[in-house]
Order: structure tokens, then C-alpha cells, then sequence
């Protein structure tokens, strides 16, 4: 029993008192879907991982005459970062769990536009091809989309919007 205690006593520390080991349990945490993105975390994590390999220009001038829907791209940068990573072995990407995925779409389509509805759903379905994260996405209403419903009066600074299309949620 002392041990059991022990054991809780420290994870409780570890968790609720600040410091680094806490906050990288909650980052890998937050990542893997057993605690919820913040929007302001889905922003900046949006930022931080997408910049990686695209500029932040090339982001926000992303609009519908561009491609699919950020829904679709969020998948097809999943496949990117799996197949870069089996071509390249000392190029290591990290992979975007599902939680960071859905984290991400949804801070895009809050920011940039969500064109979605602009899209036959079967579409886009055949598109995220078994992303049973993306699937569930989108087949939940934008206003139910915790991330996308929070921003969805914010729009990023320098964003492009073309005509008012992706932009009715």
C-alpha cells in the first residue's frame, strides 16, 4: 500500500507542480488524445509543425482554388511524413499522431477557411482513404468541432480569402 501511495504521490508531483518532466508528459499526453488541445495550443502547434516544411506565407495564401480542404491536406502530410521518412532513414519526421492532426485541421480551418461543404463528402472520404480520425472530423457538424467553433470568429493576419469561399464554416 506504502508503495502504491508512493507511486501516485509522485506522478501527482511530477503532473501538477511545474517543471520540464510535467510538461513533457503533458505535451506527449495532450499528442496522443488523452487531454485536449486548447485553441490556442491547436495555433500554435499548427504553426510550429506545419512550418517545418512550408513558410508561413505559403500557409495563408492557401485558399479553394489551391486544393482540397485543410482536412485532406492534414492527411496527405501524414502520408508525406511516412513515406519521407522510408526513403530518407537518417531523415527522421516526426509523425503527426491523430490528436495533433485533428488539433491542426481544425486550427487551419478556423483561420484560414474551411471549405469543406465546397466538396462532395464522398469526396473527401475516398480522399482520407482509412484516417478513421479524419473520417470522424469530418463527419462532425464545424459547430461541434471544439477547436473550430472556439476560433471561429479569428482569422489569421495575412490570410487569404478568396471571394468568401471556405469561409461560411
Amino acid at each position: 500500500m506504502a508503495l502504491f501511495v508512493a507511486v501516485l504521490v509522485t506522478a501527482a508531483l511530477v503532473v501538477l507542480v511545474p517543471n520540464s518532466l510535467g510538461k513533457a508528459f503533458i505535451k506527449e499526453a495532450k499528442a496522443m488524445g488523452y487531454i485536449a488541445y486548447t485553441p490556442d495550443e491547436a495555433i500554435k502547434l499548427a504553426y510550429e509543425r506545419c512550418s517545418t516544411c512550408h513558410s508561413e506565407e505559403k500557409m495563408l495564401k492557401y485558399c479553394t482554388r489551391c486544393g482540397p480542404p485543410f482536412i485532406v491536406v492534414a492527411h496527405f502530410m501524414k502520408k508525406y511524413t511516412e513515406i519521407t521518412n522510408a526513403q530518407n532513414k537518417d531523415l527522421n519526421l516526426k509523425q503527426f499522431s491523430d490528436a495533433e492532426i485533428v488539433a491542426i485541421a481544425q486550427a487551419w480551418n478556423a483561420l484560414i477557411g474551411n471549405w469543406e461543404s465546397d466538396w462532395p463528402e464522398k469526396d473527401l472520404r475516398k480522399l482520407l482513404d482509412k484516417d478513421k480520425a479524419l473520417i470522424d472530423l469530418l463527419a462532425t457538424p464545424v459547430t461541434k468541432r471544439p477547436i473550430e467553433a472556439a476560433l471561429k470568429d479569428k482569422r489569421a493576419p495575412g490570410a487569404y480569402k478568396r471571394y468568401g469561399l471556405g469561409t461560411d464554416g
